[in-house]
């Protein structure tokens, strides 16, 4: 499972290693340009180079995934680890949690994309914003449970702090489950910034793979000839891989967690 997932996941991390060599993507081609040894992938219905925009692509659209992911776990740790280990902490925080569940996440990022200037960093702290509340509500009562073990007891009889006893002892120890809970974070920040995308409320000025299917989509030639072989199929297929890898990476680390999900 985890050997399928990793060799997935070489093809976005190719893509990343490919833009390094590419130039930016200028329009200096002539249009819907069928692939050959110039252009492998061709050039889409402005002249631009299909292979240079799905590398630099890439980093958009892996940037923004894996930063609003990263954030978002950040957060929900230090917020389910604070109401998991102080009980009197527990029922504000989970309140806010609750607070955020009650709305509807993707309606929510439409509209503050709407109103709020396209860019990556905006794109980054909309999907952290609503990215959390799934790690806290996750990570508090393994938290909770860990407080109570002996070895926590030892240490505060010692004379340990809770800060330190929660980054020291606890923490670590829930580690297989922040991994899972990041992985899943970073898979929804894709699909969610692809998606956002894909809609038109993103920087256009930034290369990104939903943007490439925007694009696409919005213009009637790519269906009515071969072209969309190669400006529709190569960043749907490059999500898609992506999403498959890090979906195969959870199911991997939900059997360590259980080993009886992988027999």
């Amino acid at each position: 499972m985890r050997g399928i997932a990793f060799s997935l996941l070489a093809v976005p991390l190719g893509l990343l290693i490919i833009s390094l060599a590419l130039p930016y993507p200028r329009a200096s081609f002539p249009p819907y340009l069928f692939p050959n040894l110039e252009h492998p992938l061709g050039t889409d219905d402005v002249g631009y180079d299909v292979l240079a925009l799905l590398a630099h692509g890439a980093r958009t659209t892996l940037g923004v995934g894996f930063l609003a992911g990263s954030l978002a776990t950040l957060t929900g740790l230090l917020v389910g680890g604070a109401a998991g280990f102080w009980p009197r902490l527990e029922s504000p925080l989970m309140r806010l949690t609750d607070l955020f569940f009650a709305f509807p996440r993707l309606p929510l990022l439409i509209l503050m994309s709407l109103y709020l200037r396209p860019s990556p960093l905006n794109a980054v702290l909309i999907l952290a914003l609503f990215g959390w509340p799934d790690t806290a509500r996750t990570l508090r009562p393994l938290v909770a449970a860990l407080r109570e073990a002996g070895y926590v007891r030892v240490a505060r009889s010692l004379g340990a702090g809770g800060a330190y006893l929660l980054a020291r002892h606890v923490l670590p120890q829930a580690y297989p489950l922040i991994a899972t809970q990041w992985t899943l974070e970073v898979r929804f920040a894709l699909m969610a910034g692809a998606g956002l995308a894909f809609l038109g409320l993103t920087d256009p000025s930034q290369p990104d793979w939903g943007l490439m299917l925007f694009q696409a989509f919005s213009r009637d030639e790519t269906f009515l000839g071969p072209y969309w072989l190669w400006t529709v199929l190569p960043p749907a297929l490059a999500l898609a891989i992506t999403v498959l890898g890090l979906s195969l990476c959870i199911l991997g680390q939900a059997e360590r967690l259980d080993p009886r999900l992988g027999g």
